[in-house]
């Protein structure tokens, strides 16, 4: 699996986890949209559509952090990364 691969499988995580984080916490997306100053359609194909159609860009996920109070780190979850990428190589 080459680099770009591998920051892709991270970056899917990533955003797949903001997703569920945001769904459970009942996060209104309009609400977080205007506060981010993210485009509401941009939040919902990165985020709430699970066809996952956008991934959440890194300035994207730095914003919903800030304005939840959260630490980005909470997302990035090394095992799973590792246990995907085993995945994709087999």
């Amino acid at each position: 699996m080459e680099g770009d691969e591998i920051n892709k499988v991270i970056v899917n995580n990533i955003t797949r986890k903001v997703g569920d984080f945001l769904t459970e916490s009942r996060t209104n997306l309009s609400e977080l949209s205007r506060k981010t100053g993210i485009p509401y359609r941009m939040l919902y194909a990165s985020v709430w559509n699970r066809k996952r159609t956008r991934e959440l860009r890194a300035n994207e996920l730095m914003s919903i952090c800030v304005v939840l109070n959260i630490n980005p780190m909470d997302f990035v979850d090394k095992k799973d990364d590792k246990e995907e990428m085993q995945k994709w190589t087999g």
